[in-house]
């Protein structure tokens, strides 16, 4: 680090701005933002509710309820599936064969379901289909492959899904549309089960499918984190109003997988998204232009300051998601800044932590490189290394939100 200097002269002719806060209407005497400071959100924007279902129940419920809704004309393609064409072809030979002179579709599934339950061992391999095919070893993801890419050789349609066996186990299995019913189909442990009947197999809870399952002027949904789920957006909107429900069913969850249009800059989200993934990597990869998100305020679960996003948990908000093109971040008075709370943030230029922080502990910003100036509380306890690779010039404005002292590191 620099020397620390004082910098005891104020500007003449204080100017008087609001800082963008929901919690206080305190007034900051001499601040002079670098960058703007965030505009107050657009209430007509955020969606409003409607006379959509709202999914309940364990997982395997939910994704049979979306099933109903869509159909098996969802099924247009294998998917995220690793085959050349040439591999898929010889599978297809080697189906064709085995399901040769069975014209019922349900028996070409039933024998294609037993030949991978027998000839396939249980090792770690690579879990692509064709490797599982030549080899005849895999795990779950490859018992699943090989099963999916077989059927679809035969016209039989089916989708992977990723999830949980329990108690508690990553496993991998996958949904067959076979004569008109919906299986449940596990070939690594021989398990295939009517879709209907849920009982049977509670065990399988599954937590994203592969494919799409409405489709919108806006977005693009599916199932993931165990919810309906905003996979990819359309609208090209800058303030973007994020749909309430899809398919007759509440949208619970915007985990995009698809990068955002460029031209969308700000978010409002309704009182229905309730999640962006455990953690919010699907935003942060595929919405690097996004500068703001805003949440309504009847939202039980999450909330919104100054277009970052927090997650409620009772009297004390927790920090969930900054946009990755915000330049200028407020956070609420939480009461200590861990380390890598703002991380990797190649955008921000100002960072603004209010009255009620009491603790930045070391490397709580790191790399940061267009970062210019921090303000900080009087009364904050801030480590010496908070502030790690970024600009060696970054001011630090130190002093109550309203008799600022000047200090750089």
């Amino acid at each position: 680090m620099n020397k620390l200097y004082l910098l005891t002269s104020l500007c003449a002719g204080s100017l008087f701005l609001t800082a963008c806060t929901n919690d206080s209407d305190e007034l900051i005497e001499n601040y002079q933002p670098v960058v703007e400071t965030q505009a107050e959100p657009q209430t007509n924007l955020f969606p409003e509710p409607d006379n959509a279902k709202q999914l309940s129940g364990k997982a395997h419920i939910i994704l049979s309820k979306l099933l109903y809704a869509t159909g098996p004309d969802i099924i247009k393609s294998l998917g995220n599936v690793n085959i050349t064409e040439k591999e898929y072809n010889e599978i297809k030979d080697f189906a064709d064969e085995l399901t040769a002179g069975i014209d019922s579709e349900t028996e070409k599934y039933r024998t294609l379901f037993r030949w991978v339950c027998s000839n396939v061992k249980y090792e770690h391999s690579d879990n692509d289909p064709y490797p599982v095919f030549i080899n005849r070893k895999a795990v779950c993801q490859g018992y699943s492959n090989l099963l999916h890419v077989m059927c679809h050789s035969q016209g039989i349609r089916t989708f992977l899904v990723n999830g949980i066996v329990e108690p508690a186990y990553g496993h991998a299995w996958l949904y067959a549309y076979v004569e008109g019913v919906w299986t449940v189909s596990d070939p690594t442990n021989s398990g295939s089960f009517d879709m209907d009947k849920t009982d049977s197999y509670s065990h399988l809870q599954p937590q994203v499918a592969d494919v799409d399952l409405f489709e919108d002027e806006v977005a693009i949904y599916n199932f993931a984190d165990q919810r309906l789920n905003i996979k990819q957006i359309k609208s090209t909107n800058a303030l973007l109003t994020i749909p309430y429900s899809a398919g007759g069913y509440v949208v619970t969850s915007l985990n995009p997988s698809v990068d955002l249009p460029k031209e969308v800059t700000e978010l409002y989200i309704g009182k229905n998204i309730t999640s962006l993934g455990e953690t919010p990597v699907g935003l942060s990869v595929h919405g690097k232009k996004i500068e703001a998100i805003h949440i309504a305020e009847a939202n039980r679960t999450l909330r919104s300051h100054c277009g970052v996003v927090y997650k409620k948990n009772g009297t004390k908000p927790s920090l969930y998601y900054i946009p990755e093109a915000m330049k200028r971040i407020e956070l609420l008075p939480l009461e200590v800044i861990q380390k890598n709370t703002i991380y990797n943030h190649s955008n921000v230029e100002e960072i603004v932590f209010v009255d009620g922080t009491k603790t930045i502990e070391s490397y709580a910003i790191e790399n940061c490189p267009k970062l210019k100036r921090v303000y900080v509380p009087e009364g904050t306890e801030m480590a010496k290394d908070a502030l790690y690779q970024v600009p060696s010039n970054v001011e630090i404005i130190r002093g109550s939100v309203s008799g600022i002292t000047h200090v750089k590191m």
